[in-house]
């Protein structure tokens, strides 16, 4: 009987040695494949050459430049045969406290695949709040170019106090077909101006659409004020004097919103033509290139 118990505790004894041991085969197992994929993730991009994702710089998004000025990147084209790629900047004056044309711009680029060296830039000033730069050696296959933009007064002791000191601005421009544009090649300053000239006249253009677009809805506003008003009308020939008394005041507050959507169409009328004066000018300034 004693013996049969020693069997039975030395059976239970190896059943749970062997659980043991699976358990940690099964943690050793789970170890090493988490070590594994770790060092896979890790160590991928030094093994390939291939880079992790980077925020792509977006057209037309306006960022802080200083307290008073906000700056774009509004276009970006490369040249893969030429190895030269193009960043075109806008700046926007928020606040009249600030003058852009007292700050200049040092631009440095690199590319992040391969090496860490500084690619040669050239900044071609097209106005105080627009300027192209002209980046070179970039080679095919560049994954992804980080470019720097360090704002700095020409002249701080000017300005009240220094919002530019330490600022830098960092964007990243990815390798994409949506970017390559053949016909890239440096130009010259008077081609550089032309193509400022056209950004204004885009920007004139979409400004018009907006003011047009604004005249039409006080339009509208007015034609179904002066609905209400004649329903109001109709209706005071069975109101009591106290309903009459109501309804005029209503139809006061309505005649006070139509005479201010009509001053609002005449000022936009104003924008109009002081936009389209500002085209012409454009177009003239142009034919002096």
């Amino acid at each position: 009987m004693i013996t049969e118990k020693r069997k039975v505790g030395a059976v239970f004894v190896k059943q749970l040695g062997r659980k043991k041991m699976n358990l940690t085969t099964l943690y050793s197992f789970t170890l090493g494949g988490f070590i594994l994929g770790f060092a896979v993730i890790i160590l991928s991009p030094m093994v390939t050459g291939s880079t992790y994702d980077y925020a792509e710089a977006k057209l037309n998004e306006y960022q802080t430049l200083s307290n008073n000025a906000q700056i774009a990147l509004v276009k970006k084209e490369y040249n893969p045969e030429k190895e030269l790629m193009r960043l075109d900047f806008s700046i926007k004056e928020t606040k009249n406290e600030t003058s852009v044309s007292d700050i200049q711009y040092d631009i440095e680029s690199r590319y992040i695949k391969g090496p860490k060296t500084t690619l040669k830039t050239e900044i071609i000033q097209t106005s105080d709040t627009y300027f192209v730069s002209l980046i070179e050696g970039i080679p095919q296959e560049f994954g992804v170019v980080s470019t720097s933009i360090t704002p700095k007064y020409v002249h701080p002791e000017l300005q009240k106090y220094d919002d530019l000191k330490d600022r830098n601005i960092k964007l990243y421009i990815n390798e994409s077909e949506k970017i390559i544009t053949p016909s890239l090649k440096k130009e010259s300053e008077k081609d550089y101006q032309r193509e400022y000239i056209d950004f204004q006249q885009s920007d004139l253009k979409k400004e018009l659409a907006l003011t047009q677009t604004a005249i039409k809805n006080s339009q509208l506003a007015i034609k179904e004020t002066k609905k209400k008003i004649s329903e109001l009308e109709m209706d005071m020939q069975y109101q009591t004097e106290d309903e009459k008394f109501e309804s005029q005041n209503e139809i006061n507050s309505f005649q006070t919103s139509i005479q201010n959507q009509e001053n609002e169409i005449q000022k936009n009328e104003q924008k109009i033509e002081s936009l389209n004066q500002k085209m012409q000018l454009l177009n003239e300034k142009r034919n002096t290139l």
